[in-house]
């Protein structure tokens, strides 16, 4: 087979694939678009659920530890579903292993609670990402089809290509609805499990510091 022959055959089978024309990616988009909204939903109410003032218990946990409370800072946190309190809790209850044993805990129950808080982000990040490339593929199939229909039919007008340049561009529309918004989450989510890992290292840091104090058990 000849080269002009096999890129004729590529070519013919994707103009033959056009003809399904742009609907098929507006379908896929909105699929997509569901499947966003339904993991946005869950981890909103995971990042809302847990949202604690952090310099409060800063401020509750110096006080308890320098008093020697121990035990009251761990009840403080042992019920808390928060990064910061779940990891803290781990931290106190180690106390008694040594320093060392402490920050081992801390890095673990930190490498655990961001998997937890980064469950499902990458599926948002890729969508919100790829959408718009999605999109615009649904627009050149329409394109592409509206020009076929064209050349098939030379004296046709608007009322020939305009429908499916008109299918192109809505495809194009609709990834652009489902990235912008995505993204948006994406950021959102990335943004407040920054601020939240920076919390439970500086929680982490008093516990450990008040082990260094004289007189620490």
């Amino acid at each position: 087979m000849s080269k002009e022959h096999a890129g004729f055959s590529i070519i013919q089978a994707f103009l033959n694939f056009a003809e399904f024309g742009a609907e098929w990616v507006m379908w896929l988009m909105l699929a997509l678009g569901f499947a966003i909204i339904v993991v946005v939903v869950e981890r909103l109410r995971l990042y809302l659920s847990t949202r604690i003032d952090a310099p409060r218990l800063a401020r509750e946990l110096v006080k308890l530890l320098d008093e020697g409370r121990t035990e009251e800072a761990r009840r403080l946190v042992s019920n808390g579903k928060a990064m910061e309190e779940r990891v803290v809790a781990d931290a106190l209850e180690a106390m008694p292993r040594g320093a060392f044993a402490v920050e081992q805990i801390m890095a673990s129950s930190l490498a655990r609670e961001r998997q937890r808080f980064d469950r499902f982000l990458s599926y948002i990040g890729t969508v919100g990402n790829n959408a718009p490339f999605i999109g615009l593929f649904g627009t050149v199939i329409g394109i592409i089809l509206a020009f076929k229909r064209l050349g098939e039919n030379p004296k046709g007008g608007l009322e020939i290509v305009g429908p499916a340049i008109a299918e192109a561009l809505v495809a194009t529309a609709v990834g652009l609805m489902v990235a912008i918004p995505s993204v948006a989450f994406y950021n959102y989510f990335k943004g407040t499990q920054k601020v939240r890992i920076g919390n439970t290292d500086f929680l982490s840091r008093i516990v450990l510091a008040s082990m260094s104090k004289p007189g620490h058990h």
